[in-house]
């Protein structure tokens, strides 16, 4: 529309501009004694006055509302670590602030309490103190704890890597354990990885698939919009942000029991939603053939990256 009325611009300064000429008014005389120049400019004119009666009537469809990707992961960690406390896994001091918990302290949250109960004997529940800028937990009720902390610190050291700081401050039978994140702040794509892995672990199926799915559809964008009214990460017709990956757990687990080959499964995930159920053909088509290998060139990636369920086995 804005194209057509900048035309339409254009041409009505051309025709002012001839009729400043002499040459110009003759040759406007002399066009307008045919019928056809006639017919041809009342034509556009009515065609013009069209578009724009039905643009006018007819508004333009508004943007879909976009999802606030930091807020939605924000809810969820928050969400994660209070589960932890409803499970008896850790009590929340009153002080402790979860909606400003940073993520890359509230995921190892887990890894961090299985390592302390399997380090300390009889170990009692470790209260959470801070989980901001530093991940504070307090660890009461121990005389001696020198041996237990350097077993515990290497136990971290060894399952968190080199990007955390890990320091035990002790005092009398109170001890405190400090760990602090100084990596590069994660993108959506780590956001991802601990809502996946909750999801595929209720549903015994593979996060590594899920994973390369949605980094294949949406690269982890829930404002993704696809065709056909789809969107989000997983490019569906329903469900928003995080509530795709429940539903993209469910159905992988679905389609895997059903396909005879893991490409025939992943296949059935294919953005365009017209061919998603046209498996058995997938195989014909290059586009569809490309992306379900990109797909399954990237699964080993993410279990190689610790994308599978048995570790978290051995954690609950």
């Amino acid at each position: 529309m804005n194209l057509i009325l900048l035309w339409a611009g254009i041409a009505v300064i051309w025709l002012i501009c001839i009729c400043m000429t002499k040459k110009g008014r003759a040759v406007i005389r002399i066009l307008w004694r045919s019928i056809k120049v006639k017919l041809t400019i009342i034509i556009c004119a009515l065609g013009i006055a069209a578009i724009t009666t039905a643009y006018a009537t007819h508004p333009e469809e508004s943007p879909r509302p976009t999802i606030d990707e930091k807020l939605e992961y924000q809810k969820y960690t928050t969400s994660a670590i209070q589960k932890l406390c409803d499970q008896g896994e850790l009590i929340i001091d009153m002080n402790c602030d979860l909606d400003s918990a940073a993520a890359e302290l509230a995921y190892i949250l887990p890894t961090v309490i299985n390592n302390y109960n399997l380090v300390v004997t009889r170990p009692t529940t470790p209260i959470l103190e801070k989980i901001k800028d530093t991940l504070q937990i307090k660890m009461i009720g121990y005389k001696k704890f020198r041996n237990r902390g350097i077993r515990l610190t290497k136990a971290l050291q060894r399952d968190l890597g080199i990007r955390y700081d890990i320091e035990i401050i002790s005092e009398d039978t109170d001890h405190t354990l400090k760990i602090t994140y100084n990596g590069k702040r994660w993108d959506s794509e780590h956001l991802c990885n601990l809502p996946v892995l909750e999801a595929c672990l209720r549903e015994r199926t593979d996060p590594a698939v899920l994973m390369s799915i949605i980094h294949h559809t949406s690269g982890f964008q829930m404002n993704y919009q696809g065709k056909n009214n789809t969107s989000g990460l997983l490019a569906l017709d329903t469900g928003k942000g995080l509530e795709q990956i429940d539903i993209g757990a469910r159905r992988l687990k679905k389609v895997l029991a059903s396909s005879p080959t893991l490409a025939d499964a992943v296949a059935q995930f294919y953005p365009d939603t017209e061919q998603r159920n046209k498996f058995e053909n997938w195989r014909k088509d290059p586009q569809k053939h490309y992306w379900v290998g990109q797909v399954l060139t990237d699964i080993q990636y993410y279990r190689s990256n610790g994308m599978t369920l048995t570790k978290r086995k051995r954690e609950e």
